[in-house]
């Protein structure tokens, strides 16, 4: 085949884009530090890395779910441990009341005392976190529990505003879901009627130790109760704390698979950068002489 000035030039040129084509490249790579920057660099490892991205925002998504239910938790643990605190001060009370040195007048005195705590246990049983009131189930809106008072303005019964049995479930890992909310039914119902019997037996004519007593029951009943459900709380923010921690784990393991997927070998890329450097400024020199050279030059 005759070999043409033409054809030499245009073989020179097709490999001199060939090498400026390789050397953008790896500028690129030096300048993102990523590999793989459209799916064409390498569909492959493009597939790989989309799928760990898609897992990645998943766990944050879930851990998002973590941290609010860690918050709901923590808020029905702090209000748990005041309904502990008041039915302790109501046993001091209940028993100081069935004291038989203490007289009318000194358990109406106790009387009132325990008037305020059933008003403070009202306040706890509606207690909010952030906009949400914590144990009205569902009624996130709407306060557990209203009061009806007698003509002196005491509480002489409390209901709950409609069902508050509704569970608040969120997924605190992959396929794994958790109730966070503790209805107020499950806590209070017993409490308030023993707080108003109680109260109202430090001022019943004629005195009744009897129903002093039962109220003492009622209260350590109630204390119970309060116990063993701050016990499931305090066990599911743990099984959370754990959860995020594995999830944290994970992701940092799906952080690392999609740096190997994406990331630039910056060692390399910057050894194959000079060499190719070193390769597009030959080929440039030698295409020069040899392109400028023609017959003519010979024929002088």
């Amino acid at each position: 085949m005759r070999i043409t000035q033409k054809m030499l030039a245009t073989s020179a040129l097709n490999g001199m884009q060939t090498n400026l084509r390789r050397l953008s490249e790896l500028q690129r790579q030096a300048v993102t530090t990523r590999r793989v920057n459209k799916p064409e660099d390498d569909p492959f490892a493009v597939e790989q890395s989309l799928g760990f991205r898609s897992k990645i925002k998943a766990s944050e998504t879930t851990r998002g779910n973590i941290g609010l239910s860690r918050d709901w938790l923590s808020a029905t643990d702090q209000a748990l441990d005041h309904v502990g605190s008041l039915l302790n001060r109501a046993q001091s009370l209940a028993l100081q009341g069935a004291s038989d040195t203490l007289g009318d007048e000194g358990r109406q005195a106790v009387s009132v005392e325990v008037n305020e705590i059933l008003e403070e246990m009202m306040a706890v049983a509606n207690t909010r976190h952030g906009d949400d009131y914590l144990f009205s189930g569902f009624k996130l809106s709407t306060p557990a529990y209203a009061e009806t008072r007698d003509v002196q303005g005491q509480i002489s019964s409390i209901a709950a505003n409609g069902v508050i049995s509704g569970q608040i479930v969120r997924e605190v890992e992959p396929g794994v879901n958790m109730v966070v909310n503790v209805s107020g039914d499950s806590v209070f119902p017993g409490i308030f009627n023993m707080l108003i019997n109680l109260r109202d037996a430090l001022v019943q004519t004629p005195y009744d130790p009897a129903a002093l007593e039962t109220a003492i029951t009622d209260i350590k009943a109630g204390l119970n109760t309060t116990l063993d459900v701050r016990a499931a709380v305090g066990t599911k923010m743990r099984r959370l704390e754990s959860a995020t921690a594995r999830m944290e784990d994970a992701e940092l393991g799906m952080q690392e698979l999609l740096s190997k997927a994406e990331d630039a070998d910056m060692t390399k890329v910057i050894t194959d950068l000079n060499q190719q450097k070193f390769v597009y400024e030959t080929a440039l020199a030698v295409n020069s002489r040899v392109l400028n050279t023609s017959l003519l030059d010979y024929l002088r």
